[in-house]
């Protein structure tokens, strides 16, 4: 097999609990005796950039290139997006709606690989038992604004809101008190702080980018057996805890049998496979 270098986000920009560099850098090479994080100076025969767009060293590598997208960033001028597509063999991308846009401007291959999860990182599982009193949302705090819309349901049911973030999001004002807390987010303690909720809130975001964003968040609370409500209707519905050991355990196994980060690695596999056949 060869060796798969992976130039992550990460690593460039000095952020090492970036989400995007995890679920589609480190978790791969855990399950992938090939690959290791990319060192300048070592012989690889695949370099996959996984939000790296290091022009100078694509133009120069001669071993099969795979750039690799979570988010739209074609819409950041300072960014030389299609330069390093067109540079690389083939794109890999975490949602069909940035497969569709990135199709419309190159003929490479642009393969849809989902966010997919390590497994043995979930070691919390959530029993429901009572009704809920705290719902818990996670995130970054400049991804809140979204909060606003369930205040009103937060005071009608009485429920606290347990914030995960970077820094505190207050949705309290004058004419509206919220029971609220906030915890810092930490890799090494986020899943025993979400599983201390009754369920997890996503509601839905009016930035019109947010469609390019994948459900990553979404299946993280799945694999803890936790409820995600997205609408009022789910809100209103997981109160109940019957209901949401219901929906729990549906999501679990729906997320045990799709989300396995084996399986990505597996799909990259078979994508470098079918690029050096096409060099030969």
């Amino acid at each position: 097999m060869p060796k798969i270098g992976l130039w992550l986000y990460k690593i460039i920009h000095s952020r090492p609990d970036t989400a995007s560099s995890r679920i589609r850098g480190t978790w791969l090479i855990k399950y992938w005796p090939e690959a290791e994080e990319f060192h300048i100076g070592r012989k690889y025969d695949v370099v996959y950039y996984q939000k790296v767009y290091e022009i100078n060293h694509a133009r120069v590598f001669d071993g099969i290139k795979i750039l690799d997208v979570c988010d739209p960033d074609y819409l950041e001028c300072k960014i030389p997006f299609m330069e390093m597509v067109e540079l690389c063999d083939a794109v890999t991308v975490s949602t069909p709606y940035l497969q569709k846009a990135i199709q419309g401007w190159t003929k490479k291959p642009v393969v849809v690989i989902p966010d997919r999860h390590d497994l043995e990182f979930f070691k919390e599982s959530k029993i429901h038992r009572k009704r809920a009193k705290e719902v818990c949302w996670y995130g970054y705090s400049h991804n809140s604004g979204s909060l606003k819309s369930i205040k009103d349901l937060l005071i009608e049911y009485n429920i606290r809101l347990s914030v995960i973030s970077d820094q505190p999001i207050i949705l309290s004002d004058e004419l509206k008190q919220i029971d609220e807390r906030f915890t810092k987010w930490e890799l090494k303690t986020v899943n025993k702080e979400i599983v201390k909720s009754d369920f997890v809130v996503m509601p839905g975001s009016r930035n019109p980018n947010s469609r390019f964003k994948s459900n990553n968040k979404t299946v993280n609370a799945w694999l803890l057996h936790q409820p995600v409500a997205t609408c009022v209707e789910e809100f209103e519905r997981f109160l109940d805890p019957v209901e949401r050991q219901k929906e729990a355990d549906e999501k679990y196994k729906f997320a045990i049998e799709n989300y396995n980060v084996k399986q990505s690695v597996e799909d990259l596999k078979q994508l470098i496979i079918n690029l050096e056949r096409s060099k030969k």
